[in-house]
């Protein structure tokens, strides 16, 4: 999912170039071709420095390229990296190069430096090219890594995020979040909130925003989709929905907490109920959910994908909604979270529908924590007929794959009368 190159993410000048020499070019090469999807990626301990025995590289990278005949052939890739103050010597791009040329197992030799070839050193390497099949030679100069860090703006903010654009800090967000379900820091959020009618917010981006804030604590502070577009909230979704499967997958192969995946999901749902019917919604969620390529999964699978989401929704609203309700004496004051967090969003009920607000919440909570009494004969705040013999629908309803429509129209029904009363308290 890597963009195009856009020279508007990255400001060249605040690099440091000149410094960037030993092990933090070697570690900026590094990033960079584990961006580029390098396959077993070795940086070779112990070879930073001048005079080092490192056999002619600094880092070993695997590629896979595909053939004339349609299969996938292995390439070994060789990267030298030789910060230098002025123009990097012929003699030593020349003696990197013979030397990966004893192995005919090395396909490609990059040579990086922070500074400049020299002529007469580019047109060796021209007439190498002439007389030798292999290996390919590559020369990254100053203005190479200039244009591989334009393309790659997660990787200036894990080592230069002081040379981000806005908008830069925004696709590295998005790259991070899509590629590794990596996270950003919050001093990126707040900066992506502050200039967010400045910026093109797909959703993608916005995606990847909302499952920002989840894994620093809650969304109250920036609500992303409250501060949408109906249909933009609507586009995020059903991005979101439609990569359930891969979402599940990806947080077991490289063993992440889905926590922040599912608290997305779950707020994407009651955001879009705002302006779309359950109905609707259900059958949007189920269609998405449970068909692949055309074809039904079985219910097994289904209830494994989309059941997380569902209980987190059935937990949220039981809590929030029996807060201040006649029908029960105590309440939690604290949402329930998957982990931890020490960050500003620390989650409380009290705040809670500031999340589909424009503008986020202004102050801090501090999170308590009590024992939850039902009344069963006094009336519900919402407006549901219940009596000593039915209980609140957020306990009685069960969210379930075949009960996606009645759960969601309580859903509904509940956060359309809590909205709006929490809006007449603004």
């Amino acid at each position: 999912m890597t963009s195009e190159a856009n020279p508007a993410w990255v400001l060249p000048a605040s690099i440091p170039f000149p410094n960037l020499k030993g092990h933090d070019l070697e570690e900026c090469v590094y990033w960079l071709f584990d961006a580029l999807g390098a396959r077993d990626l070795e940086w070779r301990t112990g070879s930073t420095g001048e005079g080092t025995a490192d056999g002619g590289r600094d880092l070993e990278a695997t590629f896979y390229v595909s053939s004339p005949d349609g299969e996938m052939e292995e390439e070994r890739w060789w990267i030298e990296c030789k910060g230098r103050s002025g123009t990097l010597n012929s003699g030593e791009v020349k003696k990197t190069i013979i030397n990966a040329s004893a192995l005919e197992s090395v396909a490609c030799v990059v040579i990086v430096t922070n500074t400049t070839f020299s002529n007469p050193t580019r047109d060796w390497v021209n007439q190498w090219h002439i007389s030798h099949k292999s290996p390919r030679i590559k020369l990254w100069d100053h203005s190479s890594l200039e244009r591989q860090l334009s393309r790659h703006p997660d990787v200036v903010l894990r080592l230069f995020s002081e040379a981000l654009s806005t908008a830069g800090r925004l696709e590295a967000l998005r790259e991070r979040f899509w590629n590794k379900l990596e996270y950003t820091p919050v001093k990126a959020l707040k900066e992506i909130w502050s200039e967010k009618g400045n910026l093109q917010i797909g959703p993608m981006e916005r995606m990847s925003l909302i499952a920002n804030e989840f894994a620093h604590g809650n969304i109250e502070r920036r609500p992303w989709a409250g501060s949408a577009e109906p249909q933009e909230v609507f586009e995020t979704f059903q991005i979101g929905l439609m990569n359930l499967r891969y979402f599940w997958a990806r947080t077991i192969r490289i063993g992440v907490d889905e926590t922040p995946i599912i608290r997305s999901l779950a707020y994407l749902v009651v955001a879009i109920l705002q302006f779309l019917d359950a109905e609707y919604v259900a059958r949007a969620i189920l269609k998405m959910v449970t068909e692949k390529d055309g074809e039904k999964l079985p219910v097994d699978v289904v209830e494994l994908i989309l059941m997380p989401v569902l209980d987190q929704i059935s937990s949220e609203m039981a809590t929030v909604c029996s807060a201040d309700c006649h029908r029960f004496f105590a309440h939690e004051k604290a949402i329930s979270r998957g982990r931890e967090s020490s960050h500003e969003n620390e989650e409380s009920i009290d705040t809670y529908w500031w999340r589909l607000s424009n503008e986020g919440l202004p102050g801090k909570e501090e999170p308590e924590r009590y024992v939850r009494i039902e009344k069963t004969n006094a009336p519900c705040k919402v407006g549901f007929e219940l009596d000593g013999e039915r209980s609140c629908p957020l306990y009685q309803v069960e969210p379930a794959v075949d009960n996606v429509v009645e759960f969601l129209s309580v859903i509904e029904r509940v956060s359309e009368f809590r909205i709006m009363q929490a809006r007449s308290a603004l």
